[in-house]
């Protein structure tokens, strides 16, 4: 029984000391350019573009500056950071990573700001974007998923805020978009 037990504690050990050297010594500036690259190009088949400035390394992930996302809406970040979560991947079989981001503007006609805000981002066979928050007029509460195949919105529960002089075309949106009106207020709903 003491062996087996020494045996576990050698393995916790050594697991540990290895997760440990992977959050410290990971390429992340190297490994945030080839994800970039990926989805640059995964992007760009769907009709869609992406562009950037640049991308640093950080402990434990990467940030990718002045980031464009241009398609039916254009929507423009200052910064956004990327940090996986390894234990929560190991424990879901998937990849999970927090995404937060900062100055973020959003044009479908109307430039809006939707400042600040983050999610975390579960990758499997459907994409979840868990505690989406935003603070800006143009603001976001909630959870989403999001077919990879079709790109489109499965399973969702968010509140959304727009400002007075957008709120004309929520209407028009609802054709694209699963949104509900409840008084004045707006969910994506699915």
């Amino acid at each position: 029984m003491k062996r087996l037990i020494a045996t576990i504690t050698r393995l916790i050990l050594f697991l540990a000391g290895l997760g440990i050297a992977m959050y410290m010594f990971l390429p992340y500036q190297s490994i945030g350019k080839l994800a970039m690259t990926i989805a640059h190009d995964q992007l760009q088949r769907r009709g869609m573009r992406l562009s950037y400035s640049d991308v640093v390394g950080e402990d434990g992930g990467f940030t990718v500056n002045n980031l464009t996302l241009s398609g039916m809406a254009n929507i423009s970040l200052s910064s956004v950071t990327i940090k996986p979560e390894y234990l929560t991947s190991l424990a879901t079989f998937s990849p999970v990573c927090n995404i937060a981001f900062k100055g973020g503007n959003i044009r479908m006609g109307p430039v809006m700001n939707f400042g600040d805000g983050g999610f975390l981002l579960t990758a499997g066979n459907e994409i979840m974007l868990e505690n989406l928050r935003t603070n800006g007029e143009f603001s976001l509460s909630g959870y989403m998923t999001v077919d990879p195949a079709s790109m489109k919105i499965g399973r969702a529960d968010a509140k959304l805020e727009v400002p007075e002089n957008f709120a004309q075309n929520m209407g028009m949106l609802r054709n694209f978009l699963p949104l509900v009106q409840e008084g004045d207020t707006w969910y994506l709903r699915r």
